[in-house]
């Protein structure tokens, strides 16, 4: 059975996108290699106008509005699920809460999987720092580009290992910008939505739009940077948004599903999972308000599924053998409160990504 034209379409978009980043190569100087990336990601997406157009009007002329949630429950059912995510327990996380969300099917796999790739092999910008030398130490005009860069401030990098902590902060910097240019190529109606702020608690106000689809961003260097809810304690933010209805504003009532997106050395975190649940249970009752029918007057029973994707032991699988893991791996992934007693970013301060 040939794929739905939203699925495709997406993974085609997703690969123009990874070419077009990848032609932005980075220079090393932390300065001149940030105006000189995007400058070249804006010619780069000027020479794929053509192409871009033509997935587009595809995917408009064959998708109709009532289609798309049955096209999204086609894709979860044939999720390219592999062995390390259909039997996810004993394999590094044993909390129930984070097994769930890594054997959670979900659509797109494969675009998930093409991206987070992408991201690994991206060029990393060099800090240049001598050893002992802290953040504050570096010229203020660095500063600034590295706080934008990781979405922290200097407060909140003082202590961290910036080297890691940096190559990890840039692959999911990059993971957003191939999803938020899919999203732009499709005039700003992709299922797919990156950086999804909501906060903060108990409502968990919706993320500004731009428009009817469009996500209000701030930043310059990061443009997911500061976020709306960036200083508002209580607030949370979804590497990724699976939308119900693609042209409808993503909010708390239009959440197929959000994902996770792990790189090797980022933590897991059973506080940050619980977040996410708390904020579909809310989901859950904006849906109910929504529905012009509920079933014997039940309420809707879930707002959206909540799925981890680890990179790379989650990725799209489809008839091959899989990559073992390595014990690097399985000792990287395994929950915060398995871990040793050294305190990570998101413990300490609260980042934006978790309840804060």
């Amino acid at each position: 059975m040939p794929l739905p034209a939203i699925a495709w379409g997406i993974i085609e978009l997703t690969a123009i996108a990874i070419t077009v980043h990848e032609l932005g190569v980075l220079a090393e100087d932390l300065y001149e290699g940030v105006q000189k990336y995007n400058k070249d990601i804006g010619k780069a997406k000027e020479e794929v106008r053509k192409v871009i157009q033509s997935v587009q009007d595809e995917i408009a002329r064959k998708i109709e509005d009532k289609e798309e949630v049955a096209i999204l429950l086609a894709l979860e059912a044939a999720d390219p699920q592999g062995q390390n995510t259909r039997k996810a327990a004993g394999r590094g996380a044993t909390d129930a809460t984070i097994n769930a969300a890594i054997e959670q099917k979900i659509p797109f796999r494969d675009a998930i999987s093409q991206v987070c790739a992408a991201a690994d092999r991206m060029p990393v910008l060099s800090l240049r720092r001598k050893k002992g030398v802290s953040i504050k130490d570096l010229p203020k005009a660095k500063r600034k580009i590295l706080e934008e860069l990781l979405a922290l401030s200097v407060e909140e990098l003082t202590d961290v290992e910036l080297e890691e902590f940096l190559v990890i902060r840039l692959k999911q910097l990059a993971v957003n910008l191939l999803f938020e240019f899919v999203d732009e190529c499709l005039n700003w109606a992709s299922p797919l939505k990156c950086e999804v702020n909501f906060g903060p608690v108990p409502g968990f106000e919706d993320h500004p739009v731009e428009g009817a689809t469009k996500l209000k961003r701030l930043g310059k260097i990061n443009p997911f940077y500061p976020t709306p809810f960036q200083y508002r304690r209580g607030s949370i933010s979804a590497d990724l948004m699976i939308s119900e209805y693609r042209h409808q504003r993503p909010d708390k009532g239009n959440i197929f599903a959000i994902v996770e997106i792990k790189f090797p050395g980022d933590r897991i975190e059973v506080k940050q999972f619980e977040a996410y649940k708390f904020l579909l249970e809310r989901a859950a009752k904006v849906k109910t308000g929504r529905a012009p029918i509920t079933f014997q007057g039940k309420p809707v029973s879930s707002g959206g599924r909540l799925a981890l994707f680890r990179y790379p032991e989650d990725v799209a699988v489809h008839g091959k053998n899989e990559p073992e893991k390595t014990d690097e791996h399985n000792k990287k992934e395994e929950p915060a409160q398995q871990k040793s007693e050294k305190p990570s970013v998101r413990s300490r301060h609260g980042r934006k990504r978790g309840i804060q």
